[in-house]
């Protein structure tokens, strides 16, 4: 058996970076994650307008349009121009059908736009529109 001084002596100088790799990894997988998720906010700042018995729901695969309050338009993650909204729509609609539309507007979003785009929806015949509201 080896005495403390051998031990010592045999023991290397440098520290055990084990540890530290282990750290910068849990660090890194946590910016990646919630970079993901700040991604997925919208592409502009909305502030919905606010319901008295907003119904909750859980809804899969949607797609949401997006309104700011001047007026511009969002599908997704993807700025459109109004003129061009019918042809991301329809385009959207003939590669997946549309199951459930979101309309997700600024409260002080130009009321003809949300009608715009609701209008857009039913000629498109999607069965399900949704207007997002948050809860006073």
């Amino acid at each position: 058996m080896k005495g403390l001084t051998e031990q010592l002596e045999a023991a290397s100088d440098r520290p055990d970076l084990t540890p530290l790799i282990d750290c910068v990894f849990l660090l890194l997988l946590f910016f990646v994650v919630t970079a993901v998720f700040v991604e997925e906010s919208n592409l502009f700042r909305i502030e919905l307008p606010k319901a008295e018995r907003p119904e909750l729901r859980e809804v899969k695969d949607v797609t949401v349009v997006t309104i700011s309050r001047g007026g511009q338009f969002a599908i997704g993650q993807q700025f459109v121009a109004e003129d061009q909204l019918w042809n991301h729509l329809s385009a959207l609609h003939a590669e997946r059908p549309i199951r459930t539309l979101i309309i997700k507007g600024d409260r002080n979003s130009p009321y003809e736009k949300v009608i715009l785009a609701t209008d857009m929806a039913r000629a498109l015949d999607v069965p399900e529109i949704s207007w997002a509201v948050e809860q006073k």
